[in-house]
C-alpha cells in the first residue's frame, strides 16, 4: 500500500488546523481503505476523507482505519459511488506535541475487508411514560439532545444507543455525532425498532467550540465561520445550539452571531451548584436546553442526565422532526436532572412544580417559594425559573417566555 509520512509542528498548527494528503483513485475502483498513525507524545490528529466532489466522512481521532465502498462504509463515513480522481485524507491538527508529531497515511484501492454485520439489539422495554401538566391538546416529551454513537467517538451502535435511551424512559433522542452525518441513514429503522422519536443531529466540533445542528439537513462544513454555520442551518430548516460553553477544554471561544436560537445551558459536566452556566447564559440569552453528551457506559452519565422536556401539540407517541424542532424554536422546554426528577413546567399563566416537595422555587423577579406538595402551581412570570433542593443542588430549570 502507498504510504506518506508527514511531520507537523506547532507552527503548522497555528497556520492551519486542517491539512490534506491527496491520493488518486482510478476509474472503476471497488472502494478505498485508509489507515493512519500518529507519533508524538500527547499529540491528537483527527481523520476525515473527501472525494473529488463531496465530503465522505470524519471520525476525529476515534478510528485509525476508514473503509468506503458503494454499498457500505466504516461508521462515520458515507457509502456511495467511488469517484475517479483525486481524493484527500483530511488531517485535523487538534493537538501537536512540543517536539512535533509525525503522521503516516496509507491507502489501498479495491474492495474493503469489512467486518461482519452485527444483528441489531433486541427491541427495548420502555418504562411507563411520565405525565406532566400541559396546555390543552399538548403533552411533554422526555428528551436528550446530545448523544454520540460509534459513528464518531461513542461506543454503542445507533441501535444500541437507541435501545438504552428508550429503556431509560426517553421519548425523543438526538444523535449528534462529531462532524458527520453517516448515522442519519439508520435513524428511521432504529426509531421504529425501539419505539422512540429520533431526530438527526451533528455536532460541529472545533478547537474553539462545539455546536449541535439539529435536523436532517445533511453535512455542515465545520471548518467555516460561526455565521456560515448559522446561515447554512437556518436556510435548510434546522436549529443551531451552542454546546457546553464552559466545559474545558471544549468550551466556547468563538463569536456568537445574533440569532443563534439554542444554548446548552445544562450539560452533564455541570456540578449543579455553580452559578457560572446560568450567568453565562444570562448574558447572551437563547432558548436553554440540556444534553447528556453520552458516549459510553461506565465513563459518562446516562442518556437523559439531564432530561430536556419538550411540550408538543400531539396526543400521539410518535411525532415528527418538524414538530420537535418547532417546539424547541418556540421555547416550549424545561430541564430536569433525570426523567424522574423534579421539574418545572409552564402551563398557561402559571408554572407547575412536579415532584419538588421540599425544594425552593426561585422566580425571575427574585421571589422564592417553598414547595410543600407533590404538584404545586405558582403564578407565572417571564424569565428563568430554577428549583433548588435543601443542599443547594439544582433540580430543574425552566425559561418561561
Amino acid at each position: 500500500m502507498p504510504e506518506i509520512t508527514r511531520t507537523y509542528s506547532r507552527k503548522d498548527q497555528e497556520e492551519s488546523i486542517y491539512h490534506y494528503v491527496p491520493f488518486d483513485v482510478p476509474v472503476g475502483s471497488a472502494g478505498v481503505t485508509i489507515t493512519y498513525s500518529v507519533s508524538g507524545f500527547m499529540s491528537v490528529v483527527d481523520l476525515g476523507i473527501f472525494d473529488p466532489v463531496d465530503f465522505r466522512g470524519w471520525t476525529g481521532s476515534a478510528r485509525s482505519i476508514a473503509m468506503i465502498s458503494p454499498e457500505r462504509a466504516t461508521p462515520g463515513y458515507l457509502p456511495g459511488v467511488i469517484r475517479q480522481g483525486t481524493w484527500f485524507v483530511a488531517l485535523g491538527l487538534h493537538r501537536v506535541a512540543e517536539e512535533g508529531t509525525q503522521v503516516s497515511v496509507t491507502w489501498k484501492i479495491g474492495k474493503p475487508d469489512f467486518p461482519a454485520v452485527v444483528t441489531p439489539a433486541p427491541a427495548a422495554t420502555r418504562p411507563p411514560r411520565r405525565t406532566l401538566p400541559a396546555r390543552a391538546g399538548c403533552r411533554w416529551f422526555a428528551s436528550d439532545f446530545h448523544t454520540h454513537s460509534e459513528h464518531s467517538d461513542g461506543a454503542l451502535s445507533v441501535f444500541e444507543l437507541t435501545r438504552l435511551a428508550t429503556s431509560r424512559g426517553l421519548e425523543i433522542l438526538a444523535i449528534t455525532d462529531h462532524n458527520n452525518t453517516s448515522h442519519h441513514a439508520l435513524l428511521p429503522a432504529a426509531a421504529k425498532h425501539h419505539g422512540i422519536n429520533l431526530i438527526a443531529g451533528q455536532e460541529l466540533t472545533t478547537d474553539t467550540g462545539h455546536a449541535n445542528a439539529f435536523g436532517k439537513i445533511e453535512w455542515v462544513d465545520f471548518r467555516e465561520a460561526t455565521q456560515s454555520w448559522l446561515d447554512n442551518i437556518t436556510s435548510r430548516g434546522g436549529l443551531l445550539s451552542i454546546n457546553h460553553p464552559l466545559a474545558a477544554p471544549c468550551g466556547w471561544a468563538r463569536d456568537i452571531p445574533q440569532g443563534i436560537p439554542l444554548m446548552e445551558l445544562w450539560h452533564s459536566s455541570w456540578d449543579r451548584m455553580s452559578e457560572e452556566p446560568i450567568e453565562w447564559w444570562d448574558s447572551r440569552r437563547a432558548i436553554p436546553i440540556g444534553g447528556s453528551d453520552f458516549h459510553r457506559l461506565g465513563s459518562d452519565g446516562l442518556p437523559g442526565e439531564p432530561t430536556t422536556w419538550v411540550e408538543i401539540a400531539s396526543d400521539e407517541d410518535e411525532v415528527t422532526e418538524e414538530q420537535i424542532l418547532n417546539a424547541l424554536s418556540h421555547g416550549r422546554v424545561s430541564i430536569s436532572g433525570d426523567v424522574n426528577d423534579p421539574v418545572i413546567v409552564p402551563v398557561d399563566d402559571e408554572v407547575v412544580v412536579d415532584g419538588g416537595e421540599g425544594c425552593t422555587l426561585h422566580a425571575p423577579n427574585g421571589a422564592k417559594t417553598l414547595i410543600t406538595s407533590d404538584r404545586q402551581n405558582v403564578k407565572g412570570a417571564t424569565g428563568l425559573y430554577s428549583l433548588i433542593d435543601a443542599k443547594g443542588i439544582y433540580q430543574s430549570l425552566c425559561y418561561r417566555m
